[in-house]
């Protein structure tokens, strides 16, 4: 049987919410709920994907015109269109940014309940402020007013014609890679400016003493303590242009100290930051997986404790289109639950429709539970990841946790049913 989240019930959302949702691609009052954001997705996800190929293609656009200015038509061969496209744009950025000043509110995590117009007054302006004084909000309005500063100005190459350059931070949108860096910076900002600050106070301790190490040598180079921290951090952070170099015996002992403290120093937030990278990805599959297993028919009404356990003993599978997941026949070895993709499922006869089962949904609990023989053949009909809850576990769970086993029982009966 076809239980698959998307064929229920349109959700409606007003209008204010979908401009939210295409702008952002989420709705954070919905996105605890992993069934309801999965069907605002089937519902609104090819326009959210539609509006951002649009900006992403308007932020792009922007930034070559920009670069190549007039060259763009020399080597395109068109005719010179800078201020329509300019006005175009102008238009995409200014409409976005509206729509998510107009949208801000929908930001909020909670779902809407029924408040008095003025407190609803002060909870919309807080949103709006907040997104208007953040970094992207004001990386918005500096976008627009620059090319408008573009259209109208007479010198094109002033400096405000070059701040759209800054529209290059609004890729961080959709590009899920970007947003992950900020979120490392942000998380091991104390221990990456702790090294920070170390690798200054080393810069200047070490400029100081080279610059009394070859004043006397090289009193027209180092004219200062300021000369020499150039060289500081041009020879801490090898980088080594070779413009000002010791020549004294205790100027080049100071160099080569200098050379392998940079080393040293510059390794230790590339190690910050590797381990900060494996751990963000780590903790957004755990959060991923505790969305899908909480909000699963079969898991929805159990308690933290036993969620928590369940997704401690998931496997994740990854596995390309037209596999097998298990045939018919075969001997139950795992529930599997769909993170992401889809599979079919082959049973004989053959039924009048497919059956389709998609991101969110659960299989193979009717043999494990029964302890017979696969019913059906699973094969996945595009790239799927799957998460696997073996035999073993499932039965010690379930020991654990009496209303896991009712769960399963229950929708193993409610399928032989229909």
């Amino acid at each position: 049987m076809n239980i698959s989240i998307s064929q229920s019930h349109p959700i409606r959302l007003n209008p204010r919410q979908i401009a939210h949702y295409v702008l952002n691609n989420n709705l954070p009052a919905y996105d605890s709920n992993f069934s309801l954001a999965v069907r605002i997705t089937n519902q609104y996800g090819k326009l959210s994907k539609l509006i951002a190929h649009i900006i992403i293609l308007a932020i792009l656009y922007m930034t070559i015109f920009r670069i190549l200015e007039n060259q763009l038509w020399e080597l395109t061969g068109l005719p010179n269109l800078a201020k329509t496209l300019l006005i175009l744009l102008l238009s995409i950025f200014t409409t976005e940014y509206l729509g998510r000043l107009w949208s801000a509110p929908e930001s909020c995590t909670n779902l809407s309940i029924e408040i008095d117009d003025i407190r609803e007054n002060e909870a919309d302006y807080y949103y709006r402020v907040n997104y208007l004084i953040s970094f992207l909000g004001i990386i918005d309005l500096l976008v627009i007013l620059s090319i408008l500063h573009n259209i109208v100005g007479s010198d094109l190459n002033s400096w405000p014609n070059y701040v759209v350059v800054l529209g290059l931070f609004k890729l961080s949108r959709y590009i899920p890679g970007i947003e992950i860096v900020g979120a490392v910076v942000k998380k091991e900002r104390q221990i990456l400016m702790a090294s920070l600050i170390s690798l200054g106070l080393l810069v200047v301790i070490l400029s100081t003493a080279l610059y009394l190490a070859e004043r006397n040598a090289q009193p027209e180079v180092f004219k200062n303590i300021s000369a020499a921290l150039w060289w500081g951090i041009v020879t801490m952070t090898t980088t080594g242009y070779g413009d000002i170099t010791p020549i004294t015996s205790t100027g080049r002992i100071v160099g080569g100290i200098a050379m392998l403290v940079g080393m040293a120093m510059l390794a230790i937030p590339a190690g910050i930051l590797a381990s900060g990278f494996a751990e963000e990805i780590r903790y957004r599959e755990q959060i991923n997986n505790w969305q899908i297993i909480s909000n699963l028919e079969l898991f929805k009404d159990l308690d933290s404790n036993c969620i928590a356990d369940i997704t401690r003993h998931l496997r994740s599978i990854v596995l390309p289109k037209n596999t097998v997941v298990f045939k018919k026949n075969s001997a139950p070895d795992a529930i599997y639950f769909i993170a992401d993709g889809a599979v079919e499922v082959q049973i004989h006869p053959r039924p009048p429709s497919t059956i389709t089962l998609q991101k969110g949904d659960v299989f193979g609990e009717t043999g494990l539970l029964e302890n017979r023989k696969r019913n059906a053949t699973i094969k996945t009909i595009r790239a799927t990841r799957l998460m696997a809850l073996d035999l073993q576990d499932f039965h010690r769970l379930a020991n654990d946790h009496a209303s896991l086993k009712k769960k399963v029982e229950f929708i193993n009966l409610s399928r032989k049913t229909t």
